[in-house]
């Protein structure tokens, strides 16, 4: 690799820093809409939303960050990039079952 950052390198940092830009939207500003299928008539309260997606999204994009920094200063091996396909994969999953088990309200009448 020369004194620039190749190319790989700029991909992972590039796409990180979107996935964290993201996040942030979804936690702090509840641009909920950024979730694909997510509206507000769903079950799962709003902010509950904002807090769990958000926060999935801020770490992933964090992850891929810190993933094209280490691109950047060295030649990572192979098997840190399943690692952390993995642990996106964990994440996601964990996610979507937090959503889809979240207990409905008490309060309005539904089981």
């Amino acid at each position: 690799m020369t004194g620039a950052l190749a190319s790989k390198a700029v991909e992972w940092l590039v796409a990180g820093g979107v996935l964290t830009v993201l996040g942030a939207l979804i936690r702090f500003r509840g641009w909920t809409f950024l979730l694909a299928g997510y509206d507000e008539t769903s079950r799962v309260p709003d902010d509950v939303v904002r807090q769990v997606a958000g926060n999935t999204v801020l770490r992933v994009g964090i992850a891929v960050v810190a993933f094209g920094l280490i691109t950047a200063v060295t030649d990572p091996p192979r098997v840190l990039g399943v690692v952390l396909a993995s642990a996106i994969l964990v994440a996601v999953l964990r996610l979507v079952y937090r959503l889809n088990t979240w207990p409905p309200d008490p309060t309005s009448g539904t089981r």
